[in-house]
């Protein structure tokens, strides 16, 4: 039976290649804890971006529903700006991403990208107020420019140039009508002076010649007699009347709503937001502005009857605090715009401009004074611009629409029968084809106004809305967040260097920062 013998080896490691060895396990832990931080700088990066933007997910719904705004509340139960409550939030879904999730099955294994947010300082935030109602245009921007093509907003700024030249040109019709009556009161002055020379000379014939003196008919009709047909006294009496009545039937229902004596925002202290103001806008964001006042604030035309004001938009024009007032500023503001157009209209018909002129030689009387025929020519035609913008205004008001400057077959009104159609229901023509509503006569006369008035006075009336609805008594506008800059503080415990006890204590942890910004506006930051 062979022997089995048991051969035993002996081994050794010098204390040198011992340290080397463990030196290189050093080296390679190190190296992938650096790694690990690395690759953990990105994870932290895209969870803080995450966590914000589910944060700002959270937005103010009935602002949303009812203006198409976003907008992020930030106030406490005290009213004021706080933002515990969001830094809470995002912990709270930072925890659920990179929370330590130890599982007890086997090989389910660990995360090495635990992580605990530590701290959130909010370095910097846009409120919706901010900048006198920049950050708020800017909002009513964002929006639009996602719905409103850029050639459309063009066609709209290119009607209120035309507007604008007309009203430049024009806009002085008021003065027209008032040179011509005091031209009629000069030409008078002529025919007193020139009938009281011809009597002397009358009288001075017929004594040489002892003849009787016959009285002297004046060659003008007497004052009565020209009053009952002067255009320019119907319609200056005419103005002198509530402008209302003028335009608006009896039957006419109009809305009794009115602001409460609650602060509103263009009056009050506001809050003031940490972030830089956007710059100035410029003829676009102005067009997109208006635009969206005519698509989604309430008008005469198109009331909405759960907002605090029934006519928002005319609440932007004329700034009173009740819908009756808002609506009589914006009729008589309206008027004012079609009698530059309709007189811009007039001064393109020749027929009526022969119309006109006849008219004023018969009522100048015997004057042979070129210049006085020419200012009463001018009130008349300025006469006939304005009896012509209340039928055009009335037709808006009903619901038809009016084209910005007509032609011979879309004027309405006649010289002779001025009377009628002011005392009358009588409506100008409505042009369907290329013609304006009253809305978007509205929201041109929006963009002749400067400053934030307007920006102010959207803002009074959305929070007042919003006020109305149950839950958000206490909403205001300048605790609405647009854009918050926040920089977080993560912990973490590194996992390699354990085995790494030499350089430092493995129950120590590491810190990373990161900044991070979202705006309603642009998203993320650079994108």
């Amino acid at each position: 039976m062979q022997d089995v013998r048991q051969i035993r080896y002996r081994g050794s490691i010098t204390v040198f290649a011992a340290l080397a060895i463990m030196l290189v396990a050093q080296l390679l832990f190190t190296l992938i804890e650096g790694a690990r931080r690395t690759e953990f700088k990105k994870v932290i990066q895209m969870n803080t971006e995450s966590v914000l933007e589910s944060v700002f997910t959270d937005y103010c719904s009935p602002l949303w529903e009812e203006y198409h705004l976003l907008g992020l509340t930030a106030a406490n139960s005290d009213g004021e700006i706080s933002f515990n409550n969001r830094s809470a939030q995002m912990q709270k879904l930072t925890q659920e991403n990179l929370g330590d999730h130890y599982k007890k099955e086997l090989l389910s294994g660990i995360s090495l990208f635990h992580a605990d947010m530590e701290d959130v300082e909010i370095r910097s935030y846009l409120l919706m107020t901010d900048g006198g109602g920049k950050v708020f245009e800017q909002a009513v921007s964002a929006y639009m420019k996602e719905n409103l093509a850029f050639e459309l907003a063009k066609g709209i700024y290119n009607n209120y140039e035309s507007i604008k030249d007309s009203q430049d040109q024009f806009g002085d019709v008021g003065e027209k009508i008032g040179g011509a009556l005091d031209a009629l009161e000069d030409a008078k002055k002529e025919s007193e002076v020139s009938s009281k020379g011809k009597k002397l000379r009358v009288r001075k014939a017929s004594a040489e010649s002892r003849v009787p003196v016959q009285s002297v008919k004046a060659a003008t009709l007497s004052d009565t007699e020209k009053n009952a047909d002067n255009p320019l006294t119907i319609v200056s009496d005419a103005q002198k009347s509530g402008v209302l009545s003028m335009v608006l039937p009896d039957e006419a229902h109009l809305s009794g709503a009115a602001f409460t004596t609650e602060k509103r925002v263009s009056k009050r202290t506001l809050m003031q937001g940490t972030a830089e103001i956007p710059v100035e806008e410029d003829w676009y964001d102005k067009t997109l502005f208006t635009q969206y006042v005519c698509n989604y604030l309430s008008s005469y035309t198109v009331p909405i009857s759960d907002h605090a004001l029934q006519y928002e938009m005319e609440y932007l024009i004329g700034g009173k605090d009740n819908d009756a007032d808002n609506l009589r500023v914006t009729v008589d503001r309206l008027l004012l715009l079609r009698e530059g157009l309709n007189m811009a209209s007039l001064m393109a018909m020749p027929d009526k401009q022969s119309e006109a002129m006849a008219l004023a030689v018969t009522l100048a009387g015997a004057t042979v004074n070129p210049a006085i025929i020419e200012a009463v020519k001018y009130g008349v035609l300025a006469a006939w611009a304005y009896v012509e913008s209340v039928l055009d205004v009335r037709t808006l008001l009903d619901g038809g629409k009016i084209s910005l400057v007509k032609g011979e077959t879309t004027w309405t009104s006649t010289i002779e029968n001025f009377p009628t159609l002011l005392s009358g229901w009588s409506k100008a023509k409505s042009c369907e084809a290329g013609g304006l509503n009253y809305k978007q006569y509205g929201a041109s006369l929006l963009l002749f106004e400067s400053g934030n008035t307007l920006a102010m006075r959207a803002m009074d009336v959305e929070e007042a809305t919003i006020r109305m609805i149950d839950g958000y008594e206490s909403f205001r506008m300048d605790h609405v967040v647009c854009e918050m800059g926040v920089q977080a503080t993560y912990e973490y415990h590194p996992v390699f260097m354990v085995f790494v006890t030499m350089i430092r204590d493995s129950r120590d942890a590491d810190r990373i920062m990161y900044y991070t910004n979202y705006s309603y506006f642009k998203g993320k930051e650079d994108v």
